[in-house]
């Protein structure tokens, strides 16, 4: 019997239309067999767990790989409907926010799906039962000791694959940077959601041809009826209408869920939705540590943000922070999750926040700052300020200060720089504030500190003085380091424009440096100074 259901909750509706196109990235295909895997139940089995990877892993000094990323599928899905343009053409090209030159990207198919041990097989409705949890752990061990993977740079999954993150944040608290679950609740699955699983259940065993799980043709009433289900239960109203705008077709988009239907193997579909029943991540969320984006979109039928879930179960995560998505053109319902052209700028984001999380500093180091008026090189000090050092230190890292402009540089003041060039790369750091670092230092002249408008309120902006400005010392302008070479390249910076190509942050004239970056300064203001690029030069 065929077997390849598309993911049931997360392309219901796009199934309807055109199959996706897949793109030609390169890729390798895979199994980890787990000898004798313990599953919950206490049955054994040497469980297979096929997986599909991208890019290569990166590893440090001492061999661990620092570039890992898992992606998890929905139910009924694989990893490798992870390669169709929709998903992949927005993550996993040049310059991408997955860039397969940069990342090594890990795409299993779960325990019970697509090329992994699963009732289909042979063994039927004797297949041990799995739930979640288990599924997580098979993960795990074909990461971990299958890989030799001892810590993800990124775990994130869709429908299914988004709870499986929540059980993989609590599971292993410590084995990843970042978390994103898309499209999932981090509670017991309950009311409407429960019912409907319920219902598919119900439907296959229910039908007689289903025959305890030893049938020898499709029991195609059980199968039909739970794929209706399933339709209901992950689509969206706005864009099945448009897509099915008449009569004729609506009666032929039926047809082709009868016709889907009949592809599923009936056994493997009963553990898709068994396996959910003992989900409940909520008991648990207190012990993840990462920092954890959860992304829901507004039209999601089976996480409908009007039962206030999210919003109360996020509270619960140290790191974690709810992202509703409004309902637009672009979205699909429950099948948002896989359009990453809707939800990639969080995901930017994440793995910024992320970085600059784990990112200490050395206690000492200089940064040289290539301009077009020459070089300087500043020292920080992390005893004079850690939250400032560390979040400078990674922007410096990640190249967030190349090709920005110094865009307010006042004479006998102050030169001030700090808003990327690229709008989109502004617009997810202008609100990552850090704490409030004890004062410290003078503002003398060659001193360094960040822009703010209180203490508390600091994020990417940071001035040098030009002379000494003792007026702002005890107001929270703590320095974090100083100029030690260069300083007379500070001096030429062009400041023939004062305060009016920029401002303060207290002006509140920034708004067009945000909107439109460099393309807005070099329109307006073509002479101010370019900072080309910052390097982290030496630690001590």
């Amino acid at each position: 019997m065929l077997r390849n259901l598309l993911p049931v909750l997360a392309l219901a509706a796009a199934a309807l239309a055109q199959p996706p196109q897949t793109t030609n990235f390169p890729n390798k295909e895979a199994d980890y067999t787990i000898p004798n895997f313990a599953f919950h139940t206490g049955d054994h089995l040497d469980t297979r767990i096929h997986y599909t990877t991208l890019g290569s892993p990166a590893r440090n000094s001492a061999g661990h790989v620092t570039n890992a990323v898992v992606i998890m599928h929905g139910t009924g899905g694989t990893g490798r409907a992870f390669l169709s343009q929709q998903f992949a053409g927005e993550l996993f090209g040049p310059g991408q926010p997955l860039d397969i030159t940069k990342y090594f990207v890990v795409l299993p198919d779960a325990i019970g799906h697509g090329k992994s041990s699963k009732p289909s097989d042979g063994l039927h409705m004797r297949f041990p039962h799995y739930d979640y949890e288990d599924m997580v752990r098979a993960d795990y061990a074909m990461l971990h000791d299958g890989l030799g993977i001892d810590h993800m740079r990124l775990v994130m999954g869709t429908s299914m694959g988004a709870m499986h993150s929540w059980v993989f944040g609590y599971l292993y608290p410590d084995f990843m940077d970042a978390l994103m679950p898309l499209a999932s609740a981090p509670v017991e699955i309950a009311g409407r959601n429960r019912m409907f699983r319920a219902m598919i259940m119900q439907a296959i065993k229910g039908d007689p041809e289903w025959k305890d799980g030893e049938y020898t043709k499709p029991p195609a009433q059980g199968l039909i009826a739970a794929q209706y289900s399933l339709w209901m239960m992950g689509t969206a109203p706005l864009q099945i209408h448009k897509t099915n705008s008449t009569h004729d077709k609506s009666d032929a988009a039926v047809a082709q869920l009868r016709e889907r239907a009949l592809r599923t193997d009936a056994n493997d579909m009963l553990y898709y939705f068994d396996a959910s029943t003992d989900y409940n991540p909520s008991p648990h969320l207190a012990d993840i540590k990462a920092p954890l984006f959860a992304i829901n979109s507004a039209d999601d039928e089976v996480n409908p943000p009007e039962l206030g879930i999210m919003e109360r179960e996020i509270k619960k995560v140290a790191r974690g922070r709810y992202i509703l998505i409004p309902i637009s053109d672009e979205t699909r319902g429950h099948g948002t999750h896989s359009r990453p052209v809707v939800w990639k700028q969080y995901l930017i984001e994440l793995l910024h926040i992320s970085e600059v999380g784990q990112a200490l500093s050395p206690a000492n180091f200089r940064v040289k700052f290539d301009t077009t008026k020459g070089p300087f090189i500043v020292e920080a000090h992390r005893d004079w300020a850690p939250n400032g050092v560390d979040r400078f230190y990674a922007l410096v890292r990640n190249g967030f200060f190349d090709d920005s402009r110094f865009f307010r540089t006042v004479p006998n003041y102050i030169a001030q720089f700090g808003i990327p060039g690229d709008p989109s790369v502004a617009a997810v750091w202008r609100t990552r504030t850090i704490p409030a670092d004890p004062e410290h230092g003078s503002n003398l002249r060659g001193t360094i500190g960040y822009a703010m408008v209180t203490p508390d309120a600091r994020t990417t902006q940071l001035y040098i003085n030009l002379a000494d400005n003792l007026k702002n010392d005890h107001q929270g302008f703590t320095i974090i380091g100083k100029v030690v070479e260069g300083m007379d390249v500070v001096d030429r910076l062009y400041t023939g424009y004062g305060e009016s190509s920029g401002g303060g942050m207290r002006a509140d004239h920034q708004q067009k440096l945000f909107e439109e970056g460099n393309a807005y300064l070099d329109r307006n203001y073509p002479n101010l100074d370019k900072l080309l690029r910052a390097t982290v030069e030496q630690a001590f």
